[in-house]
């Protein structure tokens, strides 16, 4: 027997749908999503490096050899997360022209990181070791293409390949050969004025920041859009609001994870990179939600801190479907996967379990974000896999502080306290069939 939905959640519903299948959107998180195995390499070495390498503070800083080795896990690092903005700036190209059919996606990929350099400064300001500021032409600066100059790319990467493809359509500005003309050569030669038109636009785009604004694209990017954004993130209600929106729009079967990913994750990955930066460069860390504070507080066992239901399941509930769904998606839990428990329930379009699921991770982050600003627990400044087991994650992302572990293990238990009254509520429930 169906059931009629309420106006209110299928309006939310074709909200949601519509700005997941957007095609900037979606450019943006398969493109993060494509470059998880680089992220997840750089954050092992960035591990490696700072607990175990590190000549000041590493577990191995009495054997010189050893944190000589660190060396290693710079490189790459500097290969990875150094380049970010340049990889993020390529798959964001190749992604939104494939979604436009455009008849050179990889061109695209490519077209979009010249782009991502036009923007960039013509010369960098170098601090001498005198202390002697000087201007020097044609380098760029780790700053500029690693996950902090990530803003930049995916703007420019969106607007450029957006207007590449538009004008690839207009059948004026293609240079037709004759048939004769190998393909290869033939598609290069289609392209050439769209791209020429394009770099051109930008190049003037840059040039009147320069020379009327006094200022580059990069530091406008920081000032108007990106700063902003990390701010708001930064505070108690930004943080808190997003992991609602997010668990909401679980509640009604969407994945708000990947829904909003497209917005937070250019954010917190930015986060990360600075309090990274200052780690290596011995200064206090400016940040305290980043992505793995994100992943260690809020999403223990998946979205919703499903850990603590699948607990609060295993304690309380006397359903034997809740039961095997439990006993079944403990595992994926442990691992921060919530798809079989979530939909396996189901938690979803669940009126009663989806109250627990908003309330649970806000409770989970806000007493996190307190801890942090009040100094009970290091501020994160490892990026480590979202795959990571909660207790160990939190250890690892705090740059081996074991009492950010511990209020893992407090938050775990203060979820599962708020979950349990729902699941005995549900054992008067009859089950589905």
């Amino acid at each position: 027997m169906e059931t009629k939905q309420n106006p209110f959640i299928q309006k939310l519903l074709v909200v949601a749908n519509v700005f997941a299948s957007q095609k900037h959107i979606l450019a943006i998180r398969d493109s993060f999503i494509t470059l998880m195995p680089a992220t997840i390499i750089a954050s092992f070495w960035v591990l490696v490096n700072n607990l175990l390498l590190s000549p000041t503070n590493g577990v191995l800083k009495n054997v010189p050899w050893l944190t000589n080795l660190s060396a290693i896990g710079g490189q790459v690092y500097n290969a990875t997360l150094g380049v970010f903005a340049i990889l993020i700036a390529f798959l964001i190209g190749y992604n939104l022209a494939t979604s436009y059919k455009d008849r050179d996606p990889l061109f695209a990929g490519i077209f979009s990181v010249i782009a991502f350099f036009i923007m960039l400064p013509a010369t960098l300001k170098v601090t001498a070791t005198n202390q002697k500021t000087v201007e020097v032409g044609a380098i760029f600066s780790q700053n500029e293409v690693s996950a902090t100059g990530m803003f930049l790319a995916i703007i420019v990467g969106l607007i450029g390949t957006t207007l590449l493809c538009k004008f690839n359509t207009k059948k004026r500005l293609v240079i037709k050969m004759p048939d004769a003309v190998p393909p290869a050569i033939a598609n290069s030669f289609n392209v050439l004025i769209p791209a020429f038109l394009v770099s051109t636009i930008l190049g003037i785009v840059e040039y009147v920041c320069v020379t009327l604004l006094n200022s580059n694209v990069p530091d406008l990017i920081v000032k108007f859009f990106q700063a902003p954004l990390i701010g708001s993130f930064q505070s108690i209600f930004g943080i808190l609001l997003y992991v609602f929106l997010s668990n909401l729009l679980w509640a009604f079967g969407l994945h708000g994870t990947f829904i909003l990913g497209s917005i937070a994750e250019p954010v917190l990955l930015t986060a990360i990179q600075q309090n990274m930066d200052a780690l290596k460069s011995g200064h206090a860390l400016p940040n305290i939600v980043t992505k793995p504070f994100i992943d260690c507080f809020g999403w223990m066992g998946g979205g919703g801190v499903m850990i603590c239901l699948v607990i609060a399941i295993l304690i309380g509930s006397k359903r034997e479907d809740y039961q095997a769904i439990g006993k079944v998606g403990a595992l994926p839990s442990l691992f921060n996967v919530s798809e079989p428990i979530m939909f396996g329930l189901p938690v979803v379009f669940n009126p009663l379990l989806g109250i627990p699921l908003i309330v649970a991770p806000i409770v989970t982050v806000a007493i996190g974000y307190f801890a942090t600003a009040v100094g009970l627990v290091a501020r994160t400044s490892v990026l480590i896999p979202w795959t990571t087991p909660p207790i160990i994650s939190g250890y690892l992302a705090t740059n081996g502080d074991i009492r950010a572990s511990i209020l893992q293990v407090v938050l775990i238990i203060i979820g599962t306290l708020i979950y349990l009254p729902f699941v005995r509520l549900a054992n008067r429930e009859k089950p589905l069939n």
